[in-house]
């Protein structure tokens, strides 16, 4: 490979990764995998149907790849729900899952349980936020 091409693509790796966002959630389950949250909505807002991208990684910052991923929750302290039934419908790239349908009908404390099922084990972490 000659200079100016690993020059330019030496850039682009370094401008892409500096720039790249910041989740909107993240939360680590006790078997040390992260789970990093990029909405669709961002800041998240009430009352509009969004998606996210759920990144997952190890302890050693790798992609947890082929898991099967299934997010439930609700506002435990008025004792409901989401008003949707988000669902995880694909992996857009190795470790990052897209959950489609999300939607919070009111401010307050909410909770998405998160459950990361991979050949290892079975992973379930509760994520609590305010919105």
């Amino acid at each position: 490979m000659n200079r100016p091409i690993s020059f330019i693509l030496l850039y682009l790796l370094v401008t892409t990764t500096a720039s790249a966002k910041e989740p909107d959630l993240s939360i680590e389950t006790s078997e040390g995998l992260r789970i990093l949250i990029h909405s669709q909505l961002s800041p998240l807002q009430i009352n509009r149907i969004h998606s996210w991208h759920v990144e997952i990684v190890d302890g050693a910052n790798k992609p947890v790849t082929d898991a099967v991923v299934s997010v439930s929750g609700g506002m435990p302290e008025h004792d409901h729900g989401l008003p949707t039934q988000p669902r995880v419908t694909e992996e857009i790239k190795p470790g990052t899952y897209l959950l489609q349908g999300v939607r919070f009908h009111m401010p307050g404390k909410w909770r998405m349980i998160i459950s990361i099922e991979t050949e290892a084990n079975l992973s379930t972490v509760n994520l609590d936020f305010d919105l």
